[in-house]
């Protein structure tokens, strides 16, 4: 009876540290009532909770010729976070003249896992324009998620250092649906998305939504492992104790 309770327990606590690593999905809507003719301060940060109040992120506009980033507005629009550069620039994220992105620092890591790009036509740019994005994972130190990473001014290449991965997400149509945005579940707990693909066409989006899952912190997997080494001792325990037969002589 007591390797019953033993065995018991053990896997109660084994169960308990499955579902605690056990990633949920967050929600974030980037949804706003920014006027799109004005233009707030340049390297502005807004920051928004997960729609079950348990992640944080906080997200910052920048743009780019390759050579050097310079901080943008971020404006928060009824079809979602968009770049503005000046008065006279557009008020989404595109890649018509300096190339807009956006910087998403989490409070924790998280798998990105889909997102909702608003696609936006580019006035004069000559050809049609598409939702095309570049997404880049990277790490930040712990507890730097409320600071900006780089200055305006950096080096392209400084700023590409915080990322260990850069990959594409492309699309043959301009559905405003969420689309999932990366198929080889990378994980971090500081994003990129940048207008632009392989294509030959403009890109502008306003980001209105995006989905990640929670990466288990370290501390969960101790607590996983732990809950499964005592099932395992358990189990050890009760084959001992079952084996010890007495015969009468």
């Amino acid at each position: 009876m007591k390797a019953i309770v033993k065995f018991a327990s053990a896997a109660a606590l084994a169960a308990a540290s499955i579902g605690s690593a056990q990633a949920g999905t967050y929600v974030f809507n980037f949804s706003g009532n920014d006027n799109s003719n004005t233009l707030g301060s340049l390297g502005n940060a807004r920051t928004t909770t997960s729609t079950d109040n348990s992640v944080s992120v906080r997200a910052t506009a920048w743009n780019t010729d390759f050579n050097t980033v310079l901080a943008s507005y971020l404006g928060a629009y009824a079809a979602g976070y968009g770049a503005k550069d000046s008065i006279a620039d557009q008020h989404f994220i595109d890649s018509f003249g300096a190339t807009n992105f956006v910087v998403l620092q989490f409070s924790r890591s998280v798998v990105l896992n889909s997102a909702t790009f608003n696609t936006f036509f580019i006035p004069g740019a000559g050809t049609p324009a598409d939702s095309d994005a570049t997404i880049a994972a990277g790490y930040a130190p712990n507890g730097s998620w409320t600071g900006n990473l780089f200055s305006s001014g950096a080096s392209a290449g400084s700023v590409a250092s915080n990322f260990y991965n850069t990959f594409g997400s492309y699309v043959s149509s301009n559905s405003g649906a969420p689309r999932a945005i990366n198929a080889g579940g990378l994980n971090g707990n500081v994003w990129l998305i940048a207008a632009g693909g392989i294509d030959r066409n403009f890109d502008g989006f306003k980001l209105s939504q995006i989905t990640a899952t929670a990466v288990p912190e370290p501390a969960t997997w101790a607590l996983m492992i732990l809950g499964f080494g005592a099932v395992g001792f358990a189990m050890r325990s009760r084959r001992a104790t079952v084996s010890k037969v007495s015969y009468a002589i």
